[in-house]
């Protein structure tokens, strides 16, 4: 799943979990190394709501070199009840995105060229890089439908459409960019009865990965079912479940010499939750799943168990996990086609996390994580990019992380801050991590956050900045540094008349043209204006 291909905006979200360890135990073998949890918004009550918001602006760098191509987004939504069961919620929004620059890195050749010479480095670039200018256009739409009979009876129903279309990073040609398409419709129902939890998702999107290039454009269809039933006695919770999955891609675009392809992937699996209260401070939790493919003989085992302990205004908590996912010969460019190795072991994550949560005083809460994970998965080598291809040879790669985390959030009447630091390093094996083996991560990264809310509540400032060290990565090009950074992010926001406000938004405040992946953009300071209607 892509950013720019999601349907929800950030009107639609309610809040985001990030699970930083390996959760397949309850996600399936997607989230082998760990799930981002986006829960939307429902409405609270019946009444008629109509929200809008629009912000538009450019690029420091294009008012510099006299391009006026605008940046906007525009979101929106409706919400409403009928009687005291049915609630409705509509919403829409608009991305449009210009990039920074209008110049291409020849890969090749080690440099930038202007997009009205392309055709002199790629006869097909028109169909390859067709709007220079585009960074990112997507269109979403939502339909959430809510139904709640009774305290025990409960359904809802999500409808949602997506159409973007983004310039990205593809090292494997002339350009070093490249034009990425989705169009997804997508059905997500769930279904709460006595206990029971039944959800059924459905999505059929088209996919070119890289437009203009064979071989990358595919139809993908998605049919999820899952069910589980809590039940609960005294202090005691066992949640078992049971689910089904189908993936199916289906190649679009021929070439003489490639097959088209329709890989297909089914799967079943079961599980069970227990969670207990040991003690009235004392809290255990362990986990187990079973997985079994179609294109399989074997099954594949998860389990996790973690277990907190609460001492006055601090919890200490612990946490271990043994993951196994499918080992796949990945097939065309960016990964995107896979079929299963039944013979070989499978992929494996082991991970270990201890924390600890403090409220300092009453306005001050601090963690600290400290972590550690050992992959090991399987790599095999094709004869040609073909279906029918010959595995040469499988072998299995390990590598370690290890790690820690310190967060802080600190409220002072009308300040709020809070910030993280997270240091990390990556080996083939323990005694790797003492040094600078892999470092095609940062090592160190962090941000902090200040709010301020004044003026009678009218007036908001949100200033962020985030950091990360040089890191560097090797590419058949050669390698590549990516230089560290700091960057400066402010919202102003002031409420002129009943939560209707205007506000101006500026991303890399301090406006360092540098770039932040290799062969991207160098990007400069961003500046837009906009409001937010409520009615």
């Amino acid at each position: 799943m892509f950013w720019e291909a999601l349907p929800v905006d950030i009107l639609d979200i309610d809040r985001i979990e990030v699970v930083r360890t390996p959760s397949v135990v309850f996600f399936g073998s997607v989230a082998i190394t760990g799930v981002i949890h986006i829960f939307t918004q429902q409405p609270q009550d019946g009444d008629l709501k109509v929200s809008f918001g629009s912000q538009a602006g450019t690029g420091a760098s294009n008012l510099q070199s006299d391009n006026r191509d605008l940046s906007m987004v525009q979101r929106g939504d409706v919400s409403f009840g009928i009687a005291d069961k049915f609630r409705f919620r509509i919403s829409g929004n608009y991305h449009l995105f210009s990039r920074f620059q209008d110049e291409y890195f020849l890969l090749n050749e080690n440099r930038y060229a202007s997009s009205d010479s392309l055709l002199f480095f790629k006869q097909n670039a028109f169909e390859t890089n067709l709007n220079t200018k585009l960074a990112r256009e997507s269109l979403g739409l939502n339909a959430f439908v809510f139904y709640k009979h009774s305290e025990n009876i409960a359904l809802s129903t999500q409808l949602s459409f997506q159409e973007s279309d983004v310039q990205t990073v593809l090292m494997d040609d002339t350009l070093a960019l490249a034009n990425r398409k989705s169009r997804t419709s997508r059905i997500n129902i769930n279904a709460h009865v006595h206990g029971f939890h039944l959800n059924v998702s459905q999505s059929l999107s088209d996919r070119d990965y890289a437009a203009g290039y064979q071989g990358n454009n595919f139809r993908v269809s998605q049919t999820q079912v899952a069910l589980n039933y809590a039940f609960n006695y005294k202090k005691l919770q066992i949640l078992p479940g049971i689910g089904f999955f189908e993936n199916q891609h289906t190649l679009l675009d021929r070439d003489n010499g490639l097959i088209p392809d329709n890989s297909r992937l089914v799967g079943y699996h079961a599980f069970t939750k227990v969670d207990a209260m040991i003690l009235p401070k004392w809290r255990l939790m362990a986990s187990i799943r079973g997985d079994v493919y179609e294109q399989t003989s074997s099954p594949y085992i998860s389990y996790q168990i973690g277990s907190s302990f609460k001492i006055k205004n601090q919890l200490i908590r612990a946490s271990y996990t043994y993951n196994e996912g499918l080992p796949l010969v990945r097939r065309f460019r960016q990964s995107i086609s896979h079929f299963i190795l039944p013979d070989i072991n499978p992929n494996q994550i082991q991970a270990t996390e201890l924390g600890w949560n403090a409220r300092i005083l009453s306005k001050i809460n601090t963690s600290l994580e400290v972590f550690h994970s050992k992959t090991t998965f399987s790599q095999a080598a094709l004869s040609v990019l073909m279906p029918s291809s010959d595995i040469l040879a499988t072998n299995q790669v390990s590598f370690s992380q290890i790690g820690a985390s310190v967060k802080a959030q600190a409220w002072f009447n009308k300040i709020q801050v809070e910030g993280f630091i997270t240091l990390q390093r990556s080996g083939e094996t323990f005694g790797d991590l003492q040094s600078d083996f892999l470092n095609n991560t940062a090592q160190f990264y962090g941000g902090v956050q200040l709010n301020y809310t004044g003026f009678l509540g009218k007036l908001n400032a949100n200033i962020q900045t985030y950091f990360y060290e040089q890191y560097q990565f090797n590419t058949q090009y050669g390698e590549v540094i990516v230089p560290s950074r700091v960057l400066l992010n402010l919202m102003v926001s002031y409420e002129v008349w009943r939560e209707n406000s205007v506000f101006i938004n500026v991303r890399n405040l301090l406006n360092d043209n540098q770039r932040e992946y290799a062969f991207g953009d160098d990007v400069s300071g961003m500046y837009l204006l906009g409001l937010k209607v409520n009615l």
